[in-house]
């Protein structure tokens, strides 16, 4: 078994030395291989940035819809007392 993964291990680093051997074809598929290797590095780092900045913003959002839900229920609050006390007062009016 260790046969079989050392043969494996090998041949993946002599994979950049197969590449030289094939001249200006294996220079190319190297140089493609390590600008892949690099716009994917950038592009995976982008997507951590996006994803903690989205983290970041759900967060905030939640705690002002909190903090405008807390300021609603007092404003509606006073607002019921405000319409129940009219209509008390109207009330009063037509009974007098």
């Amino acid at each position: 078994m260790d046969f079989l993964l050392s043969g494996v291990v090998a041949e993946a680093m002599s994979l950049d030395t197969v590449l030289l051997q094939y001249g200006a074809l294996g220079v190319m598929t190297l140089v493609s291989l390590i600008i892949v290797k690099v716009l994917f590095g950038n592009l995976q780092a982008a997507y951590d940035r996006e994803k903690e900045r989205s983290d970041r913003l759900e967060v905030e959002l939640r705690n002002l819809n909190e903090a405008v839900r807390d300021q609603y229920i007092g404003t509606i609050s006073q607002a019921t007392n405000a319409v129940a006390n009219a209509l008390a007062a109207v009330r009063g009016r037509d009974i007098g």
